[in-house]
């Protein structure tokens, strides 16, 4: 059976005996049948990623004896910060779960002119971002990633505009007169999806004007969860990621 492997927040250090928290100890005990002396690794952004052992084991508690280091820290050569329109039932899951894989540094929904949906009240918002938040580190626990992605808050497309601080703002739109692989290399990019009714023509004079460049990925026209996977997919090859 392949090593089991987990974000932990506590910090990670050879030599120190560490708890998991309470979900943890029971997904390790419960769903996968661990017991004491089973091999797991434990990872996160700060000391990176350890090889250790369970002490011992409990329903609700597992301690874990750390080993070795494995890794200090991701190898990523660009920082792509993607604002993606909100989308219905678990469209918006599988877009947060892929775009983990594929090495995503953070997701902000996005509310915008053609978006369907909106998160009205304040308790659904709060589970969704916990829900979302989830699928992102489990996705980093099955990729191999040391960092785990922030999932931010919806934002109005004006807000999400003036909170770029990355050095290269992208938009995708079939409408675009470049093509992703065109790309100039960069640091950091903020990478911006629309939602299943695409981005308005005010939209797009918006981010223009915000010196964004409006690029396609070809010419089909692909729904909003599959564009995440393909251009992050074409933005890992270009950084020699993939």
């Amino acid at each position: 059976m392949r090593i089991p492997r987990l974000h932990c927040e506590a910090k990670l250090e050879t030599g120190q005996l560490v708890v998991l928290a309470a979900a943890s100890s029971h997904y390790l005990v419960t769903v996968l049948r661990l017991k004491t002396g089973d091999e797991i690794q434990l990872f996160n952004a700060r000391q990176g990623e350890f090889s250790g052992f369970i002490e011992r084991a409990s329903k609700s508690q597992v301690e874990v004896s750390i080993l070795d280091k494995l890794r200090d820290h991701d190898q990523q050569s660009v920082a792509v910060h993607m604002s993606l329109g909100l989308s219905r039932g678990d469209r918006m899951d599988y877009a947060i779960q892929k775009s983990t894989e594929l090495g995503v540094a953070s997701i902000t929904p996005l509310y915008s002119q053609y978006g369907e949906v909106k998160i009205k009240q304040a308790s659904r918002l709060e589970n969704k971002l916990r829900h979302w938040q989830q699928i992102a580190t489990s996705a980093s626990e099955q990729s191999g990633r040391l960092s785990i992605p922030e999932i931010y808050k919806p934002v109005a497309f004006a807000e999400c505009l003036g909170s770029n601080k990355a050095s290269c703002g992208l938009m995708l739109d079939p409408r675009g007169a470049d093509h992703l692989t065109e790309l100039t290399v960069n640091e950091s990019i903020h990478l911006m999806i629309g939602p299943e009714g695409g981005f308005s023509a005010e939209e797009l004079a918006l981010a223009r004007a915000d010196h964004y460049s409006v690029v396609s990925l070809g010419s089909r026209i692909l729904r909003t969860e599959t564009a995440p996977v393909v251009a992050l997919s074409i933005l890992q090859h270009l950084y020699g990621e993939l």
